[in-house]
């Protein structure tokens, strides 16, 4: 690694320099400031060398001159990297957090540099997992400093990228870095910006020439990087205070507005944008547009926020647009060269070697144009004692193009060399790549089209509510705390809690289900859904990457990110790929060479390079990730949210299914038929008892004694010392009296006795599939309580489905047994376990695991948290607790057991499409490696041409990404 640069001598590039009077005052300015022993200004190269002084100093002087001036960074000629086992990257002594990630690797192109990536990222301290996806050319990874993991990819040879947003907000700020090139310099500025007092975190992002800084004075930092040689500056950063606005008159109402913004905020700034206003206030938005409305101004605020989404979209036609362009270039130049040379219309190649050589060199030039990607990243590779795709590109297309050139400069070189130029083959490969490349850029926008219909559900603009007015502005300028209206028919834009108003509104964007459902003062609502009726106002509760739907995004984004088991196969076969593949280039050169009639060596060469073009290991590092994204996109459509492709591989091998029963097989929203009280009870006070020790509670139980209270007039009673008994029922004091509500396991805990009237009514009910709930005091049992939770029309199908599909569903519920069992008969379902504890239903899941079975778990509360964790796929209902849904690899979005079965369903068909795309790319390979090698010449006389490998080896990429794309018609058989 280089040194870092101290301030003793250093060079400053100045533009503006014109004469031998700019040259003078430059010299003069520089000498002047405190602490320069010496200057040298040299006015044709356009820079000054100085001794002394600090160089933000230096700059500043010289630009109050009025002339531009920056420092010229000192670049190292190559980063001295080490081997791969020996990479150590800089901590700088900082602890590694355990985090997630994500890493932009902008230039892996094959399974190879999947594997090479992946074991650079393993390498780094504290790294726990990672997986490389070839398509989005990311890297999710669990844990370690994200700065090393940066270091350690780029000193592998490849260029790497934080993805700052993926480490969620922060207090920091960023400066443009425009001259760092290499690891190098990224160790050099982030050793400057961590020496300023005060800087807590650096995060320096080589490719887009930044850095994120927390802590510190901004411009303190920025004179250190200078310091350092780097040119260095702040980046303004977007606030929610800043919108460009849009008069009736532009720029005529610059002055006004400007006067009417500073009499309320003396700070506020305003700039002419085209023919808008860009207003950078501390004044809400609203405020502002209400503030011009008094004036007689109309404005509306025109929204700034670029969805990336939709520039990805953009960025992905440019992408086309340019393989095509590079295609039909190098597809023109191959089939010219191709028709002049059979049809005569070139003259002979005998003494016209001239004409020949200017053919070649305008090949180099569209090699350069249509290829120059691969050959650059060719040399990175080199250069880190690595390989790829590109490699194998590279060497084939320049081997040909040298061998065409020798021909022309030594026509001997090979007897018959008439025949055996390879220019058109040298850019025929090219095009039939960048062919390629277009297809499989189309096929990968399509698998993204889930999440921007995901995006698609955001509102762009809300209705504030500012003293008593309603004014429009767009949803990223919404504050938390605002109140927002939202009339009938309307898409509801931002989470938020209802202030006033009622309304039903249509969630089966998260749900799945159909219904509308009410909601009134209180209630949740969340963004993207749709208010069906009523109109209603709401409080911004969160905003930007807190939102529900952001967390649905973000959950099917980094699904795809991640890479299962299966996935690996293909990693740990390229890893060694690329190797091997040259070894048999080589040594096919070499057998032809030797054995070959003549000419031999354009025998050799043809098959040596058609060997290196086939063998492309593309296809192989696509055919995981592309169905995965395919995969889980179609199942975020279909209201099934896969967290990991862990859970999406194992979701296919599930024997067992150990479900819940409340709120997964029934309804959820239990209702209390009927109430027994002990001899000399009443059937009122029973039940105001009952609602009042259940006010305390969550459970869907609780919900049903309350709403009977409801519904009866039963207003509850105050209450001490509440406490749930997890799995057993609640306790609370009333009116000075230990009070008790629950299973009959939990009152017997408390020493008292069953009445046998009772008790007989209680066997009765839960055989006939209702729950008993017993209510008891510190001297007697009070009263018996009997509830039904009807069984969902769908469950009987669900458990049908599921049982088609190989898998056994097991019944797991802290309810009675008698209940239990009753509702397993109605469903079929042949294995029970009742009265459990939430620690026995992981027992439950443990004992299936260990008599070798792959057990699954649905769940919906906390008490089910432990044994979603526990199972090799946890399956949570949406409208379950956070808990249940964190602890979960699948979430479904509806409260039904059929997802389960599709969920397992679109697994299964994922794996499947992630075989076939395995076995398609194994078996281009496998049958083309050894026909490029003519090992079929002997019988069948039949030798691949360069320019056919490169189409055979594109269409294995397109063939890999079409098959992949098949998973978006899937439908569910349930």
């Amino acid at each position: 690694m280089t040194e870092q640069k101290t301030n003793t001598s250093y060079t400053l590039l100045v533009d503006g320099m014109s004469c031998e009077h700019c040259e003078a005052m430059v010299d003069k300015i520089v000498r002047s400031v405190a602490g320069v022993t010496d200057a040298r200004v040299d006015l044709a190269g356009g820079s000054v060398e100085v001794s002394g002084g600090k160089p933000h100093v230096v700059i500043e002087a010289i630009k109050e001159a009025g002339y531009e001036a920056r420092p010229k960074t000192v670049l190292p000629e190559v980063c001295e990297l080490g081997d791969r086992e020996e990479v150590a990257p800089v901590t700088d002594g900082r602890d590694s957090v355990e985090q997630q990630y994500i890493i932009r690797v902008t230039d892996m192109a094959c399974a190879a540099c999947v594997a090479n990536v992946e074991q650079a990222i393993r390498a780094v301290p504290g790294v726990s997992r990672a997986a490389v996806n070839l398509m989005e050319k990311s890297a999710l990874v669990s844990g370690g400093d994200p700065e090393a993991v940066v270091e350690a990819i780029i000193d592998h040879g490849y260029t790497a990228s934080l993805d700052e947003s993926s480490l969620g907000p922060d207090d920091g700020y960023e400066l443009a870095i425009s001259d760092m090139t290499c690891s190098s310099c990224v160790r050099n500025v982030e050793q400057a910006i961590l020496a300023v007092a005060g800087v807590r975190q650096a995060v320096v992002n080589l490719v887009e020439k930044k850095a994120v800084v927390v802590g510190g004075d901004p411009r303190q930092v920025v004179n250190a990087v200078i310091d350092h040689g780097y040119d260095a500056s702040l980046i303004e950063k977007r606030s929610s205070d800043t919108f460009l606005l849009v008069t009736a008159n532009g720029e005529r109402d610059l002055e006004k507005i400007r006067e009417l913004l500073t009499g309320r905020d003396p700070e506020a700034v305003l700039s002419p944008a085209g023919d808008r206003l860009q207003v950078t206030t501390s004044l809400h938005p609203a405020d502002v547009l209400l503030l011009l409305l008094e004036a007689g101004i109309k404005a509306e605020i025109e929204e700034q926020y670029v969805d990336p989404y939709l520039e990805q979209a953009e960025e992905a036609r440019k992408e086309i647009r340019r393989s095509w362009q590079r295609a039909i270039v190098a597809a023109l130049a191959g089939f010219g060269i191709m028709a002049g040379d059979m049809s005569g219309l070139f003259p002979p190649f005998a003494d016209n070697q001239l004409f020949w050589f200017i053919l070649a060199l305008a090949c180099l030039g569209v090699m350069y144009f249509s290829g120059k990607s691969y050959y650059v990243t060719a040399w990175k590779q080199a250069r880190h004692r690595s390989s790829n795709m590109d490699t194998l590109v590279a060497l084939g297309t320049s081997a040909a193009w040298l061998a065409s050139v020798i021909i022309i400069i030594k026509p001997d070189f090979i007897p018959g060399r008439e025949s055996h130029l390879y220019l058109d083959a040298s850019v025929m490969i090219l095009a039939f790549l960048q062919f390629g490349h277009a297809l499989e850029t189309r096929a990968k926008r399509t698998t993204s089209e889930a999440i921007s219909s995901l995006v698609g559900l955001r509102a762009r603009s809300a209705r504030v509510v500012r003293e008593g007015q309603e004014v429009e502005i767009p949803v990223s300028l919404l504050h938390l705390g605002d109140t927002v209206r939202v009339r009938p028919g309307e898409k509801i834009p931002i989470d938020g809690e209802i202030a006033a108003g009622h309304s039903s509104v249509d969630e089966s964007m998260l749900t799945g289900e159909p219904l509308p459902v009410k909601k009134g003062k209180g209630d949740p609502v969340t963004g993207g859904t749709i208010n069906e009726s009523g109109s209603f106002i709401f409080t911004v509760t969160s905003r930007g990457e807190d939102t529900t739907l952001a967390h649905i995004i973000n959950m099917v984004k980094r699904a795809q990110l991640s890479k299962p088991p299966i996935g690996r196969l293909a990693d740990k076969v390229s890893s060694v790929f690329v190797p091997t593949v040259i070894c048999i280039a080589i040594v096919t050169f070499i057998v032809w060479y030797l054995v070959a009639p003549d000419p031999r060596l354009a025998y050799a060469l043809t098959a040596g390079i058609a060997v290196l073009v086939i063998a492309c290991p593309c296809a192989l590092g696509l055919a995981t990730p592309i169905a995965i994204m395919v995969g889980t996109s179609r199942a975020a459509e279909l209201n099934i949210l896969i967290r990991n492709s862990d859970g999406l591989q194992s979701a296919a091998t599930l024997t067992h299914l150990v479900v819940d029963k409340t709120g997964t097989l029934t309804m959820g929203r239990p209702t209390i038929t009927d109430i027994h009280p002990a001899a000399g009870g009443d059937r009122a006070q029973l039940l105001q008892l009952a609602s009042t020790l259940e006010a305390g509670s969550e459970h869907p139980l609780a919900e049903a004694v309350l709403s009977s209270a409801k519904e009866q007039g039963v207003e509850p009673l105050p209450l001490q010392d509440f406490k749930a008994v997890t799995g057993r029922g609640v306790q609370a004091l009333v009116d000075g009296k230990s009070c008790y509500l629950g299973n009959h396991h939990f009152i017997l805990d408390k020493g008292l006795a069953l009445p046998d009237e009772l008790h007989a009514i209680s066997d009765e009910q839960a055989g006939q599939g209702a729950t008993p709930i017993w209510l008891g005091n510190e001297q007697q049992v009070l009263g018996l309580l009997i509830l039904r939770d009807p069984v969902r029309d769908d469950s009987a199908r669900a458990v049908k489905a599921l049982q088609k599909q190989g898998v056994e569903v097991v019944m797991c519920t802290g309810d009675n047994r008698a209940t239990a069992e009753a509702v397993a008969r109605e469903l079929a379902i042949g294995e029970v376990h009742a009265e459990l504890l939430p620690e026995e239903k992981l027992q439950v899941v443990q004992a299936l695991q260990e008599e070798g079975y792959k057990v699954g778990m649905v769940g919906d509360g906390v008490n089910d948290a432990p044994a979603l964790a526990q199972a090799d796929t946890g399956f949570a209902i949406g409208s379950g607790t956070d808990v249940a849904i964190d602890n979960a690899d699948i979430t479904l979005a509806g409260d039904s057991l059929a997802h389960v079965s599709v969920a397992i369903a679109i697994s299964h068909a994922t794996i499947r499409n992630i075989k076939q795309n395995l076995f398609g790319a194994f078996i281009y390979n496998v049958v083309g490696i050894p026909l490029a090698a003519g090992v079929f010449y002997p019988f069948t006389g039949w030798l691949l041409q360069p320019m056919f490998a490169s189409a055979a080896m594109a269409l294995s990429s397109v063939t890999v990404v079409t098959n992949a794309n098949r998973l978006r018609f899937f439908k569910a058989k349930v």
